[in-house]
């Protein structure tokens, strides 16, 4: 039984529903008032909480593997907390860890490889980089090498909640095409905005990679990336899709989240695990609106 923490999440959720495709018993961890969304059949249900250690080490006892996806976003204290009290129940089975990219913080080289300086200094990064180092140092004073550390950009899928977060960049793009306001991208001429863009990686491939590592376990961090997208291509997509009344502005750039040429290096997840994505961003876009009922 594999226990899956964070699996009524949206990339959880998929997690746990590629596991049941390959026939594997599942044990997630979810919150009183989620424990309904999260059973079915093949499920066992742990009440717990991240902010709850003791709930935590009860759930993964006796599991045969642990994919810890759960994350609070804005208290690193309790997901490290979280993270040492998986790792004192962490005895039978890999331990695959949904990091991010965001442990770079802003790159110092293009695309960014797994052996860049971990260097994010928001609270979310620094939880991230905290929970990685726990999860290696345990694994090298138990002379194991059955864990994995998977980091994702964005991540998308067919699923609202993967593009309506409201405190995300994408999840304010989103709200304001919505409501037929304008989006403001920065970047005066083409030449300059066309090198403004990110990375992204789907949930379902995602969660193929996460499950893979329970067989093929990585012993080290790799970058989970399905492609690159451009802001302006972003956004041209999000308004022809939600049909709105919304117009793309630029402006010139001044910095900030949307004035970066972020992109990553795939090609370790390429080498151990044969990652070869399929999904465009546009299919996967379309399908995230569709789930939200925007036709």
């Amino acid at each position: 039984m594999i226990l899956v923490t964070g699996g009524t999440g949206m990339l959880g959720s998929f997690v746990v529903r590629e596991l049941q495709r390959r026939g594997q018993p599942v044990r997630v961890l979810a919150r009183a008032v989620s424990a309904a969304a999260a059973r079915g059949p093949g499920i066992d249900v742990a009440i717990g909480d991240l902010a709850d250690g003791d709930s935590l080490r009860q759930a993964a006892a006796g599991t045969g593997g642990i994919i810890h996806t759960a994350c609070t976003f804005y208290q690193p204290e309790v997901d490290i907390a979280a993270m040492a009290a998986l790792l004192e129940a962490w005895e039978h089975g890999p331990f695959v860890f949904i990091s991010s990219v965001s442990v770079y913080g802003e790159s110092l080289w293009l695309p960014t490889t797994e052996d860049h300086p971990l260097n994010d200094t928001s609270g979310y990064g620094q939880g991230k980089i905290r929970a990685e180092k726990l999860l290696a140092a345990a694994a090298s004073q138990r002379g194991r090498q059955d864990w994995s550390v998977l980091r994702p950009p964005h991540i998308w899928g067919p699923d609202r909640r993967s593009i309506a977060h409201e405190a995300s960049p994408v999840g304010e793009l989103y709200h304001r095409a919505m409501a037929g306001q304008p989006l403001v991208l920065p970047g005066a001429t083409a030449a300059e905005w066309s090198t403004y863009g990110d990375d992204w990686v789907d949930a379902r491939e995602l969660a193929w990679a996460a499950v893979e590592c329970l067989l093929r376990p990585l012993g080290e961090p790799a970058n989970a990336v399905n492609g690159h997208f451009t802001w302006h291509d972003f956004c041209e997509e999000l308004i022809r899709l939600t049909g709105r009344r919304s117009t793309l502005v630029h402006v010139p750039a001044e910095g900030g989240f949307f004035a970066q040429p972020w992109t990553y290096s795939a090609q370790r997840l390429a080498q151990r695990l044969g990652f070869q994505p399929q999904y465009q961003w546009q299919d996967t876009l379309s399908a995230a609106l569709a789930e939200g009922g925007v036709a």
